[in-house]
């Protein structure tokens, strides 16, 4: 089990972490990769050390990973015209390995086209933004290896969704357990 996380500058700090942190706990292996840079700024300006750097689809061995999970934020706006990524989220769904976008993370899946025929859901605002799929008002849908989520406050909701997906139903329980998260 082995996932690759996304970081774009001004991306939302807690969609990223949240996830990030839940599924480590479930010893899945996630490496951070910044679109550009090894070190990001998130929308709260506090710089995140990456330990990969993302500057073209070739950079990344997708045979190597399980799937790909996109934060969300204001850097989405950003990143959703590095044809670059486009191409490398393509690969991911040509491959049909997991993805995972939240709050606005999804406007990058609409434009790789991978949300035709799918449900998803998203950062409210972003839904003006996103063409394709069918739009679910949930704070996570799963359809398939896609897995979406609404924003900041679905980020714990997300994990756990990943985990019980990636993981097992029983290890996402725990992890809710261990974090003290009550829903």
């Amino acid at each position: 089990m082995k996932y690759i996380m996304i970081f774009g500058n001004n991306l939302e700090d807690v969609e990223a972490i949240a996830p990030l942190d839940i599924l480590r706990r479930a010893q899945v292996t996630v490496e951070t990769w910044g679109v550009g840079s090894d070190t990001i700024s998130g929308r709260t300006r506090v710089p995140m050390k990456m330990e990969k750097i993302f500057r073209k689809r070739s950079d990344v061995d997708v045979e190597a990973y399980d799937g790909i999970l996109l934060p969300g934020g204001p850097g989405v706006s950003e990143l959703v015209g590095n044809e670059e990524l486009i191409e490398l989220v393509k690969e991911f769904r040509r491959l049909d390995k997991l993805i995972f976008a939240i709050c606005a993370a999804p406007t990058i899946l609409d434009r790789a086209g991978l949300l035709e025929g799918k449900r998803y859901t998203c950062f409210p605002d972003s839904r003006k933004d996103i063409r394709g799929g069918t739009h679910v008002d949930a704070p996570v849908v799963v359809d398939g290896k896609l897995i979406t989520s609404q924003g900041l406050g679905t980020a714990i909701d997300a994990g756990l969704a990943l985990v019980e997906v990636i993981v097992s139903k029983k290890e996402a329980e725990l992890q809710r357990e261990r974090i003290v998260y009550r829903r």
